[in-house]
């Protein structure tokens, strides 16, 4: 071996570590030695990963706004009122929304001409009888007589004064006769109050005295409308009684006073709600404030409401079992539907029924001017709370339209079940379009993208 090769190799070993170690600090020291790209480079751009943990803008696909049923639009800047709710449901007024027809004589039901359920008015006949009772027969048999009598009384006055005037006959025999005459009339009127004391109607009484025949049947008619059940500007077509029950039937006999049928008048109604002690107070004051009340029936989005009913009473007794307060409020029935059978009965659907299920609301206090949004419309995070501005503009990507939202920190001042009250400030523009609900999810999917999730925002001016 060559003893010059020999002394080589140590050397080109030494030069390799050496060569080495200079590759290796270049290396670690790049960043330092040699100046960065410019951030327009198009390479960086390429290269670059995307953008995560955005803190206040969100980006989302129409498409994704579409899917999420997501609601934009303005905020309201109105007055609003804090309103407490309580459980309450439909009643009658009694008396006023019942009313018994009792028979007004003794007799034979030969007609029934009404069935349950129905809807009648007042003066349409019920039942038709024919008259068993006794004592309407005999006062029927005495007016006839007094009838009698006073023809004939009559016909001796229309004799005796042409003799009286030529003087024949003496003054005082006509005038005894006269006398007898207003003496059957005054008893005839006594009659008639009898007769209607035993139940015939008027026009029957008529008839007797025109026809002079005893009557031998009596329709019976539904009452009318008892005092202060209706309001005056109420329509005829709102003026039913409901045939509730019928004791009455074909073929029996009924004694005066008997029950026949029983009718109820729901034109008129009464809401019964169940309030805390605490509340009363409240209610009271309201109520001496002029406020109204608000009904709710059903709930969601098939929840239908009433408002400015006005306060009825407040009971003075606790519920033993709930150990609340019942109040009661006023409330205009509506009808909702007519049908007719076969038989020209008319049945009325009412909106609203004894029994049903009902909410009642009042206010206790008011904010002004403040900016009324959906409860949907706030997102909470710890202590802040946040609702979601729409930003104008868009961007067009290979998935769609993207549209922004910047989350906006807003102060409550209250919650209900349906609304909230924020204070109005100028971060809050009412010409701006806010994200109307799901404000929770968006929230929800500003949190993931900072936390490293898929590309959903960033952070810049606009």
């Amino acid at each position: 071996m060559n003893p010059q090769r020999t002394n080589i190799l140590p050397t080109l070993a030494l030069c390799t570590i050496l060569l080495g170690i200079g590759c290796a600090t270049g290396f670690l020291l790049r960043p330092i030695i040699l100046p960065s790209r410019s951030p327009d480079s198009q390479d960086l751009v390429a290269e670059k990963p995307p953008s995560h943990g955005s803190n206040s803008i969100l980006e989302i696909l129409e498409s994704t706004m579409e899917n999420m049923d997501l609601k934009t639009g303005k905020f309201e800047v109105r007055d609003y009122a804090q309103k407490i709710r309580i459980p309450a449901k439909i009643v009658e007024r009694i008396p006023q929304n019942r009313r018994r027809v009792t028979s007004p004589i003794g007799g034979h039901v030969t007609k029934v001409l009404i069935a349950e359920g129905q809807a009648i008015k007042p003066g349409d006949k019920l039942f038709k009888f024919r008259i068993t009772d006794e004592s309407l027969a005999k006062a029927q048999i005495d007016l006839l007589e007094l009838l009698k009598q006073l023809d004939v009384g009559q016909q001796k006055i229309d004799r005796l004064k042409p003799l009286v005037e030529s003087g024949v006959v003496a003054r005082k025999r006509l005038l005894d006769l006269e006398f007898d005459q207003s003496t059957l009339e005054q008893q005839l009127d006594t009659n008639k109050q009898e007769l209607v004391q035993l139940g015939m109607e008027p026009d029957g009484i008529k008839n007797l005295i025109e026809q002079k025949q005893l009557m031998q049947t009596i329709d019976i008619f539904a009452p009318d409308l008892p005092e202060g059940s209706s309001d005056p500007a109420t329509s005829d077509d709102q003026k039913y009684y409901t045939v509730e029950s019928i004791q009455a039937l074909e073929g029996t006999n009924q004694v005066f006073g008997s029950s026949l049928c029983e009718l109820t008048y729901h034109d008129d109604l009464l809401i019964e709600g169940l309030a805390y002690e605490s509340d009363i107070g409240k209610i009271s004051q309201a109520n001496e404030a002029g406020g109204k009340f608000t009904a709710q029936f059903g709930e969601g989005e098939t929840m239908e409401s009433r408002d400015n009913l006005k306060l009825f009473k407040i009971e003075n007794h606790v519920d033993s079992q709930s150990q609340t307060y019942p109040i009661f409020v006023e409330i205009k029935n509506e009808i909702v539907s007519k049908t007719t059978d076969d038989n020209h009965r008319d049945y009325v659907n009412w909106k609203f029924k004894p029994g049903q299920r009902a909410h009642l609301e009042f206010p206790i206090e008011n904010w002004k001017n403040q900016v009324v949004v959906p409860l949907g419309a706030i997102a909470r995070e710890g202590p802040e709370t946040f609702v979601f501005l729409k930003i104008s503009h868009t961007h067009e990507g290979p998935d769609g339209t993207t549209h922004e939202f910047q989350k906006v920190p807003v102060k409550v001042l209250h919650t209900d079940q349906y609304y909230a009250v924020l204070e109005r400030s100028i971060q809050l523009d009412p010409l701006e379009d806010y994200a109307l609900d799901q404000a929770y999810k968006l929230n929800l999917a500003l949190k993931q993208a900072a936390g490293g999730g898929a590309h959903a925002g960033h952070d810049h001016p606009h």
